[in-house]
């Protein structure tokens, strides 16, 4: 099963493990919609707004496709309106929230989409992974594991309660995620990338190299699986092939404009080459 919304991917930093947000969301150009009340019929009200709010939730999905998002939570809102039940609105709401990076506003809808229909697994790990944006770690780990529990064979929450445990430096409990998502996901190049960042933490380079060596192979294009694999060949003393990668990597982040990717590769390049330390 995949979820509708945020997907985790891998981020390239020298000695932490971390990843970032993208996202999936929804719809079309907002319109204005009346609902007709027929007082003498309430059996064709109730179809009439089944209609619309089911209508207006499609338009709201493709705004937030098209990346008109503050549209499309305008026309969310217009089906709560409509509907204050509708668990699918709020949901959808927060996701919308969260990509404009308001993480509190996405919590609020996602607790209240819960209150409408609780244990849904979906908005469980969507309120996690905004979680994971505050301080409330521990909160996002419990909603993620409740997550898994209900969708045991869903890979997303699995990866970012990985990456959460690894924050707080439970890297056993991060390898354990990490082993689930691939037992699952047997060539998912991200998972391969963060567990190998997890083995250098657990002290198993050669572990680490041999899924830096996976993730490339699934993923050629993962520029931070070259920058980490060069800088790990690097410290084993393989400096022509760490330069290799690191260059590899620097490319990648130049083609896809990340630019502080870019830059920070460059200067691991210079400090590989006048032999400094990484």
């Amino acid at each position: 099963m995949q979820y509708q919304c945020l997907k985790r991917v891998a981020f390239f930093l020298s000695t932490t493990l971390m990843i970032t947000v993208g996202s999936i969301v929804t719809a079309q150009t907002t319109r204005a919609i009346t609902i007709a009340v027929n007082a003498t019929n309430r059996e064709d009200v109730g179809s009439s707004l089944d209609i619309d709010v089911n209508n207006l939730l499609e338009q709201a999905q493709s705004q937030a496709e098209q990346g008109e998002l503050e549209s499309a939570i305008s026309t969310y809102t217009q089906v709560i309106q409509a509907d204050d039940n509708n668990a699918d609105a709020y949901l959808y709401r927060g996701v919308a929230h969260h990509d404009l990076g308001a993480y509190q506003r996405a919590i609020d809808d996602f607790s209240i989409a819960l209150q409408i229909r609780p244990n849904h697994a979906e908005t469980l790990y969507n309120r996690g992974e905004a979680y994971s944006h505050t301080p409330l770690t521990n909160e996002a780990i419990a909603d993620l594991t409740q997550a898994i529990e209900l969708e045991p064979d869903t890979v997303q929450p699995y990866m970012d309660r990985s990456v959460l445990f690894a924050s707080i430096g439970q890297f056993p409990k991060a390898l354990d995620d990490l082993n689930k998502v691939l037992e699952i996901v047997p060539d998912s190049a991200n998972a391969y990338y963060n567990r190998g960042k997890v083995y250098i933490e657990l002290g198993n380079p050669d572990l680490a190299l041999t899924d830096f060596n996976r993730a490339i192979q699934f993923s050629p294009d993962l520029a931070e699986a070259y920058g980490n694999r060069g800088i790990l060949l690097y410290q084993l003393g393989s400096t022509p092939a760490a330069v290799a990668d690191l260059q590899n990597a620097a490319d990648l982040f130049l083609e896809i404009g990340d630019m502080q990717g870019y830059e920070t590769t460059l200067y691991f390049i210079q400090q590989v080459q006048q032999g400094g330390r990484l």
